[in-house]
């Protein structure tokens, strides 16, 4: 049920009524202008401080009723196709296909968007919806109120991710334009733009940060890298035409494996196993199951496995022998036991 359909053509842009919005989250007209008030909706919202990456944040999220307007809301913003270079918020798209548009590149520049979610006001939804859509201003204005708190977006809601790629798109359109202009490639996750080519001329950079300031937001944390060594958009790193895992990670391969190797136990080797598997699986979604590394992890990953299985047959037959009551078997008594032990179920 996503990106089934281009922008002019979702519910939201054929001239609805503010009882027609209501209908498409389950609610009638009035209640649904009740919740988009200030004092009402109040009781509905979670305000809470978290700490990320050594920074506070101060999220504002709905539960309950407000919470599932929220939802479905999303629902429906989730059926227009989004724009080629934007690569999250959306279904089935992953940080390594945004750093995949970046490979073979000489020159990137990243930037973020500060304070991208609490800077969009409730102002910038209710103008977007009217202007994109065609919505009449109080329709516009009613999906403006729900969906916001302090009249900001809801930093923590299901709904802003999709709602704010939505709102900015003209913005990020203009970008995207710049960019098909000066023959870079681009992507964009969330707030965080990658642009890359042969060259970055200054002059590009500069008008970026314009069309951004041009929007009522601000451009920060710019980062301009070449090519000489890895450079890591969105967590995964690019070598040349290779996308590699972070140093970190690498590290960690280190510790599942000597944890494996010091496995005795049956729990133990199953615990150790799985961890590994799943790790090195997480690599090699980043490289590719096609490249060399991607190959290799594949092999080492069936060698795992294969360890495994050998763990829990000599179990299983240990298990068998004792319940019989049995130290030596005969040849014939042996395969007979093999074959029961390879009919069960590991």
């Amino acid at each position: 049920m996503y990106e089934r359909y281009e922008l002019e053509r979702s519910p939201f842009a054929q001239k609805p009524t503010q009882r027609d919005i209501a209908a498409l989250v389950r609610e009638n007209k009035e209640d649904l202008n009740k919740l988009g008030t200030d004092r009402f909706k109040e009781q509905f919202l979670v305000r809470r401080t978290i700490e990320t990456s050594g920074k506070e944040r101060r999220l504002v999220y709905p539960e309950a009723r407000l919470r599932a307007v929220h939802e479905r809301l999303k629902y429906h913003l989730n059926k227009i196709i989004q724009p080629s270079y934007l690569f999250s918020p959306r279904k089935n798209r992953s940080q390594r296909d945004n750093a995949e548009v970046h490979l073979s590149a000489f020159q990137y520049l990243t930037l973020d968007i500060k304070q991208f979610y609490p800077s969009t006001t409730r102002r910038m939804i209710r103008n977007s919806l009217a202007v994109q859509f065609g919505m009449a201003g109080d329709v516009a204005g009613l999906i403006a109120h729900v969906a916001t708190a302090d009249d900001r977006a809801c930093f923590g809601s299901p709904l802003t991710p999709v709602l704010a790629s939505l709102v900015h798109r003209p913005m990020f359109d203009e970008i995207s334009d710049l960019c098909v202009s000066y023959g870079l490639s681009h992507s964009i996750w969330v707030d965080d733009l990658t642009i890359s080519g042969p060259k970055i001329p200054g002059a590009f950079i500069a008008e970026i940060r314009r069309i951004i300031a041009s929007y009522g937001l601000r451009s920060h944390k710019l980062k301009y890298y070449t090519g000489n060594k890895a450079v890591f958009v969105t967590g995964v790193g690019i070598v040349g035409s290779n996308l590699v895992a972070k140093k970190k990670v690498e590290l960690r391969s280190k510790e599942l494996w000597r944890a494996l190797k010091n496995a005795e136990t049956l729990d133990e080797i199953d615990t150790a196993t799985t961890r590994l598997l799943a790790h090195l699986g997480g690599i090699k979604q980043i490289v590719g199951k096609s490249s060399k590394r991607g190959q290799k992890l594949s092999n080492e990953m069936h060698s795992i496995r294969q360890k495994r299985e050998k763990a829990f047959r000599k179990n299983t037959e240990r298990l068998i022998n004792e319940a019989s009551g049995l130290r030596r078997l005969s040849p014939e008594e042996q395969e007979a036991r093999r074959e029961e032990i390879d009919a069960l179920p590991f």
